[in-house]
Formats: C-alpha cells, sequence, structure tokens
C-alpha cells in the first residue's frame, strides 16, 4: 500500500535542512579576471548551444524550458540536497518549512488508490462541517479524483485564505458534499502524553510552530511532577536550524549545541544557555532520523543530557542555504557542513544510540501444513522451534526436531492461549502463534527500552 499523510500540504521528507543566511548578490560588478572571462565564454556556449536548439529541434521548444533545464542539470551534478526549484515548486517548499498553509484541515492518506480522510484538525473548516475519519474523496469542485495521486489531490484543495472549496465523499456508500471555507491552519508537529508516569513527546517535524508546542508540552509534563521524558525523534526528517536550536535549549545545557563551518572558513557556532537541565532524557532514533532532528538528538548524547535508543540515524551533515530569484523560482545549495559539540562529524554516518533496539516485525513465516508432535522433523518444525522462541517459550535448538522440549513449548503456548495443553501442534494452535505473534508486533520495543530505563534512573 503507497502511503502519505498530508494536511494539505506537500511535506518536503527529503531530509533537508532549511537555514537562514543571508542572500547573495548576483549583481555585483568586479574587475574582470580571468577566471571571469573563463565564466562568460561558457555561458556564451551555452545561450549558442540553446540558440541552435530553438532554431533547429523538430519539436516545440522555448528558452524558458531550456533553461529550467539546464538549472535543474546544474544542480543535480552536484550533491542528493543541492536543488533549484521551479517557481510553482518553491512556493511549495516555503510553505512546507513554514508550518502555515490555508487549507480545510483533513489529513489525507492514498489507500488502495482512494483518498481517504485519516483525521482533521482540531478548530479546522473541515472539523466544524463534521467531516470524519474513514471519508473517501470522491471529487473535488464537481471534477473527480479517480486514479489521481494525493498530491495533486491537496493541490485541487489548498487555497487562498477565505476561498471556498466544494469536496464530495463517498460515507459508507452514500455521498455526501461539504463546502469548506479554506483558513488559515497552523501544523502542529508535537504530540505528547503520560504513560506508566514517563513523559512522552513526539515531534514530527521541526517547523515554525515546534518550540511553542514543545514548551506547551513541558507545562503539561511540569504540571504533572513529570521529569523523566522519552523523547521521540524516529521518522523525524528535519526543518529549521533554528528551530533545533530552541528545542536544544530546553534540554541541553549551556554550551554549543553545534558549529557550521563554511568554504571560506567562516565559522557560526549556535549555543543552548540552559544552566540547569532538569528533565532525565530517552531519545528514540530510528534510520529516518535526519538532519535537524540529528543536530538535537547528536547534542544531547555529546553533552550527557540523555542516552539514545534504537537505531543508527540517517547521517546528513551538511547545511544548505535557500536562496529565492526574482522570477519567485529559487534554489537550495549546500554552502556548509557541521559538527556536534564533541567535534565529530556525522554526514554519511549517522548517530549510534546508546541502547541498540529495534523494532522487528515477526511473522509465522509458514501455513499450517498439518499436525506436528513428538517425532516430527523437518523444515516446518524448525520455523515453529524459531517462532516458539520468538515468544520466550524456550523450544530448545531450532534444529528440526520434534522433541520434548519443543512439546513442553508448544504446552505453555497452549496454557498461554486458554488450550488444552496437549503438546501437540494442531490448527488452533497454530492460530494462537499467530495471534501471539501479531500482539507482538503491535508492541514498540524500542519505546517500552526507553521506558524501562527512565525508571531506573
Amino acid at each position: 500500500m503507497k502511503k502519505f499523510l498530508s494536511l494539505f500540504l506537500v511535506f518536503i521528507l527529503a531530509i533537508s535542512l532549511v537555514f537562514s543566511i543571508p542572500r547573495h548578490a548576483f549583481s555585483e560588478t568586479s574587475t574582470q579576471t580571468q577566471e571571469d572571462q573563463q565564466l562568460y565564454d561558457n555561458l556564451a556556449d551555452i545561450g549558442s548551444i540553446m540558440k541552435y536548439i530553438t532554431d533547429n529541434y523538430v519539436g516545440d521548444v522555448t528558452y524558458d524550458q531550456l533553461k529550467e533545464a539546464a538549472l535543474k542539470g546544474i544542480f543535480s551534478s552536484l550533491d542528493e540536497y543541492s536543488t533549484y526549484f521551479t517557481k510553482e515548486e518553491f512556493k511549495d517548499f516555503t510553505k512546507n518549512t513554514s508550518g502555515t498553509f490555508s487549507g480545510t484541515g483533513m489529513v489525507l492518506t492514498e489507500k488502495d488508490g482512494k483518498i481517504v480522510v485519516t483525521s482533521v484538525l482540531e478548530g479546522s473548516p473541515a472539523e466544524k462541517a463534521g467531516i470524519k475519519s474513514g471519508y473517501i474523496i470522491k471529487a473535488v469542485n464537481d471534477k473527480s479524483v479517480e486514479g489521481m495521486n494525493i498530491n495533486d489531490v491537496v493541490n485541487m484543495i489548498i487555497g487562498d485564505e477565505g476561498t471556498k472549496v466544494k469536496v464530495t465523499f463517498d460515507v459508507g456508500g452514500s455521498i455526501k458534499e461539504f463546502e469548506l471555507t479554506r483558513q488559515i491552519i497552523r501544523v502542529n508537529p508535537v504530540s505528547y502524553k503520560i504513560i506508566d508516569g514517563i513523559g512522552y513527546i513526539k515531534i514530527g517535524e521541526f517547523n515554525e510552530n515546534t518550540t511553542s508546542n514543545i514548551a506547551n508540552a513541558l507545562t503539561y509534563m511540569d504540571n504533572n511532577g513529570i521529569n523523566k521524558i522519552v523523547l521521540d525523534l524516529r521518522d523525524n526528517p528535519g526543518g529549521l536550524l533554528t528551530e533545533a536550536v530552541s528545542v536544544a535549549n530546553f534540554f541541553v545545557p549551556k554550551g554549543a549545541v553545534l558549529t557550521v563551518e563554511t568554504k571560506n572558513g567562516e565559522n557560526e557556532i549556535y549555543y543552548s544557555y540552559l544552566n540547569n537541565p532538569k528533565y532525565k532524557l530517552a531519545v528514540l532514533i530510528n534510520g529516518n532520523t535526519a538532519s535537524a532532528a540529528e543536530i538535537l538528538a547528536g547534542a544531547i548524547q555529546d553533552t550527557k543530557a540523555g542516552i539514545l535508543v534504537g537505531e543508527k540515524s540517517f547521517g546528513k551533515g551538511t547545511v544548505q542555504s535557500v536562496v529565492p530569484l526574482p522570477d519567485g523560482s529559487g534554489f537550495k545549495l549546500t554552502i556548509a557542513r557541521y559538527k556536534l559539540p564533541s567535534g565529530r562529524y556525522i554526514d554519511k554516518q549517522g548517530l549510534k544510540p546508546d541502547i541498540y533496539v529495534v523494532n522487528t516485525q515477526y511473522t509465522p513465516s509458514f501455513k499450517f501444513n498439518g499436525t506436528l508432535k513428538v517425532g516430527s522433523r523437518g523444515n516446518d518444525v524448525k520455523i515453529l522451534q524459531k517462532n516458539l522462541n520468538i515468544l520466550k517459550f524456550n523450544a530448545g535448538p531450532e534444529d528440526g526436531i520434534f522433541g520434548p522440549k519443543t512439546a513442553n513449548a508448544v504446552k505453555e503456548l497452549q496454557k498461554k492461549a486458554g488450550l488444552t495443553p496437549t503438546g501437540v501442534f494442531d490448527k488452533n494452535t497454530y492460530d494462537a502463534l499467530v495471534k501471539l505473534l501479531e500482539e507482538l508486533n503491535n508492541k514498540d520495543i524500542q519505546l517500552d527500552k526507553a521506558i524501562e530505563v527512565l525508571k531506573k534512573m
């Protein structure tokens, strides 16, 4: 199933980091050097080629099309984070980092070729209209969305504040239409709760609303006497540097959070000014924790403000400058790298967790092919033993021989499932095994470990 979530905003998950860096001037004049002359000669060559193409290419092509293609090619030749944006792309990109847009407040997913509402934001036009989770979008402004991808549907629904959009839904087989007035939506990337006396805060991204919502979450924790917190940065692709540093000021002791190093040797250090950290932290990371999220997690690890639990992070340690151009387009260029408080660089390396834990998905990995009992042999027995051991029933060596130890493990499984403990692996016992594995899959082992560690602190 191809799945996307959207708040009527095309989020960029290309783990890029946006920094507030002064724009470069493109109209400066200087004494022409040999290097300048080489540049002008190259530009003249490119111009000549473009002229030849427009004069001789058999199809229709414009200078604007060739210019866009040339710029796309230039930036794609540099690195995976440097990008040229067209006007529309740049408009979407700047909206993504702001965390604020004009829409209806529906959260959508693409499921089995259908665009489905998964939730609605509190106070949004969608909530006020009574739109619910599970509604399937059929049309926008009377145009069918059948066969369209989620991004195209999103672009049909977003629009200027105060304008209206008509959305048609399939609700349990019945058709319902809603006319919604778009309003400014502020994306809250922070969610929080208390689990068994431990605070849990998840940050989905670092947009302009992250710090204020972290402050709200910590006020809630303080009011409930919570000083041990799991900070979940799993699947956080990054975002705004200023927000990551601002959030670090809630957790990281006074000192450097990171140092940005440019090509010309000009370094900029970002600081935390927190004198007395008051929270004990366990930070969850995985392979999709990147960019600004790695900065926060790395600063916490380097300053011993908390421990990292989970899997190695993505490893993005470069810095991009975002530059708008006069025609409304723009670009993002890698212009620096950063190092963490300890002086280490993590680009292409990532952060290694202090406690390595994987959320593994278990499956029976075999079909029920008949009853197994003492004396049975073969691959089915070996797989059965493996799954019994996963569930901690201690079936002994996974050797494919159904002996007394395997029979005892089957009995323990049957007792737990409320079955008669015969020690014979039949269809009912197989079904019980599958159910227990599914329950295990629903457990968040990484979160459980983080809570366990904090309780011991």
